[in-house]
């Protein structure tokens, strides 16, 4: 997800139709609180299956108010460039046939050249092993240069890159040492032609962790985030999320270690890392919540920091679904700022095996902002936003909710979802829709809500007062 110009944009996954025959990409772009506007969705002329991640599915805008992308298709070693519009229409797709493995290289976020487009990343070699790599291409994808970074014998990762200048960027990731649960942080600077200007090597598990992401500073500085090994258990090695400063001698000036230590696969990580307009950073991705809370989940996470490591607040929202239970998850893979200082983050909640698209909105103090934090399902995001074919009365109201629908069909059922101004789903019933259907609210609070109908394609949101009687 990024925000362009007070817009939300959304990239991820879906299928072309109800047989689950072919899964495409799924662009989408949603107002500034979260109304969806428009969606297309790209599929591979070829019939295979399209995949994104959280290593190679990302999303960058472009001066000519298009976007770039990367992807990949499932059952052929390759990565995609995707360029569109403004309007989702493609201009070219490239396809480059690097990688041996699907699951194991990552695509960094293109950066936008005057001529064409950088990219960056990992992919895995014949020995098996991860070479991190630059690859500078033209304004149509095609490859004007390619370099292998490291040693070809030792696992390099380039996890992060950032632009300095026009003619200087920045490569952030993790080499191997030699034994298990080792790895030094890697930092390069190129230019323009993919030669090295400057290197540095931490020394093994540094303070600072195994790099993840890496913002530059207005100092010549960079801001940090990775996972520090804390011990290492029966082979497994535990983590745990770390903030640092590095001055542009690569000298440590602050390291925060905070959160949870959990199992390096555990996930308990920033997705995104993002400057706010205040010179403040927003880190976006996912958490668990607190000890002792029921159910404990996994959830998305948002953590906002000073420019000298200080939590400033940290929020992990409730999936938006009630009951809650421990097999609902939440995550965030994406965040942005808006013009008003308003935070959203995206990502996907799952309630058991369905999946939805989840927007949040948050204030500049960390406080969730009505409605964004619903959830939408993905074919329901496709629809048109229209105006609701019914109304609700009385509204306010201290009893029952009565749903006028002069024109509704027959026979049609519809679903109607309640959700609180947090977006947690706090009631919902299957039910035949007359003209007047009488909806029963009883045991809920006064205060804000928000009733969802959907009926086929159609889905309506509509907000509703409940007084205390």
């Amino acid at each position: 997800m990024i925000v362009d110009n007070d817009t939300i944009i959304g990239y991820g996954l879906g299928y072309a139709d109800s047989t689950y025959s072919q899964q495409g990409l799924i662009l989408s772009k949603f107002d500034s609180s979260g109304n969806h506007l428009f969606s297309r969705m790209i599929l591979d002329s070829l019939g295979d299956h399209l995949s994104i991640s959280y290593h190679w599915g990302k999303i960058a805008k472009t001066r000519d108010g298009g976007y770039i992308m990367t992807a990949a298709p499932f059952h052929r070693d390759a990565a995609w460039l995707i360029k569109v519009d403004h309007h989702f229409e493609v201009e070219f797709i490239k396809e480059y046939l690097d990688t041996i493995n699907l699951s194991h290289y990552r695509y960094n976020a293109p950066i936008e050249l005057r001529d064409g487009y950088l990219l960056s990343g990992g992919i895995q070699r014949p020995n098996y092993l991860n070479d991190s790599f630059a690859r500078r291409v033209d304004q149509q994808g095609n490859t004007v240069w390619f370099r292998y970074y490291g040693n070809y014998e030792i696992g390099d990762l380039i996890n992060a890159m950032a632009q300095i200048n026009d003619t200087l960027f920045v490569l952030s990731g993790t080499t191997d040492v030699e034994g298990p649960n080792s790895a030094r942080a890697t930092i390069r600077f190129i230019n323009g032609q993919g030669d090295i200007i400057r290197l540095w090597n931490s020394e093994p598990n540094p303070d600072i962790g195994y790099n993840r992401n890496i913002l530059p500073t207005a100092d010549g500085g960079l801001i940090t985030f990775g996972v520090y090994l804390v011990e290492v258990v029966n082979e497994t090695s535990h983590v745990q999320p770390t903030l640092a400063k590095l001055d542009s001698n690569f000298q440590t000036e602050w390291v925060r270690h905070f959160s949870y230590v959990a199992w390096l696969g555990a996930d308990i990580i920033f997705w995104d890392l993002e400057q706010l307009s205040d010179g403040n950073y927003i880190g976006a991705g996912e958490s668990v919540t607190e000890p002792g809370s029921d159910p404990r989940q996994r959830t998305g996470w948002l953590y906002k920091f000073s420019p000298e490591g200080d939590k400033m607040w940290e929020l992990l929202p409730n999936t938006p679904f009630y009951p809650l239970s421990e097999y609902d998850v939440g995550k965030f893979t994406g965040v942005g700022e808006l013009s008003s200082g308003s935070i959203v983050a995206a990502g996907e909640a799952i309630d058991f095996n369905q999946r939805y698209i989840w927007l949040v909105k948050v204030t500049p103090d960390g406080c969730l902002d009505t409605l964004c934090s619903m959830v939408t399902e993905v074919e329901a995001a496709a629809a048109p936003a229209e105006e609701a074919p019914f109304s609700l009365y009385p509204n306010p109201t201290a009893g029952p909710l009565t749903l006028a629908w002069p024109g509704a069909s027959a026979g049609r059922e519809a679903r109607i979802r309640l959700f609180d101004a947090a977006g947690r789903e706090v009631w919902r019933q299957q039910r035949r829709v007359e003209r007047q259907t009488e909806l029963s609210l009883d045991g809920l609070p006064g205060g804000v809500y928000f009733l969802q109908v959907q009926m086929g394609q159609g889905v309506w949101v509509e907000k509703v007062v409940l007084q205390e009687e």
